[in-house]
């Protein structure tokens, strides 16, 4: 017989995993829009390298946790080891992704001649971001 508590314990995990790749998934997504408006908007604003990366090995982390959180509900089998081991895989690719179009973006920016506005510079403990525009006269 199924324990009704543990159903539920169960599909509030798989439903906190979902959330949290989302999240993490339009993080990617709207970086990766970013890199594909370098040479269209005019003014672009770049976090750091460590922001830029940290969603996409997050979401890497986290994506492995949904196909084990199913067969954990429907099947009742817990496989600790292997999630750990995939968690830790798909962070790492994701990882070596997000350097990708770190990278990506970074030539966009030198090769359609964009211009850093050292007064719009921001730099916190937690984020840093640098503006970069196509006319100089932007920076103002």
């Amino acid at each position: 017989m199924i324990n009704m508590t543990d159903l539920l314990k169960k599909l509030s995990a798989l439903l906190f995993f979902i959330a949290i790749t989302l999240w993490c998934a339009f993080g990617v997504y709207d970086f990766s829009n970013l890199v594909k408006s370098v040479g269209i908007e005019p003014i672009i604003k770049v976090s750091g390298y460590f922001n830029n990366t940290s969603s996409f090995v997050l979401f890497g982390f986290f994506l492995p946790c949904i196909p084990m959180a199913l067969l954990n509900i429907f099947l009742n089998v817990q496989l600790p080891k292997l999630t750990l081991r995939l968690m830790l895989f798909g962070a790492l690719v994701f990882a070596v992704l997000g350097h990708y179009f770190d990278s990506m973006l970074r030539q966009e920016i030198r090769g359609n001649n964009y211009v850093e506005c050292p007064t719009k510079r921001e730099v916190t403990l937690k984020s840093s971001s640098r503006t970069y525009v196509l006319d100089s006269s932007l920076c103002e």
